[in-house]
């Protein structure tokens, strides 16, 4: 645990990690649309991706889970 908070607490280094992980999985989307595949998966690891470094803000800095704003009169 104690180099996950390293690396988290190294903004800079966990904000390229994220960005190029996200770019990355961009990227083979587009790629595997263009050959007719199915991404649905890198679209689930980019949520599961984003999910994980919010984690790592509960974690490290004690923050709530962000919550959705769901319009309860549906």
């Amino acid at each position: 645990m104690k180099s996950l908070k390293e690396f988290y607490q190294d903004t800079e280094t966990r904000d390229i990690v994220h960005e190029y992980l996200e770019q990355f999985f961009k990227e083979e989307a587009v790629k595997r649309l263009m050959n007719r595949e199915d991404a649905v998966a890198l679209a689930d690891a980019t949520e599961m991706l984003n999910a994980a470094f919010e984690n790592m803000d509960i974690i490290f800095q004690g923050k709530q889970k962000s919550k959705e704003n769901i319009n309860q009169s549906r």
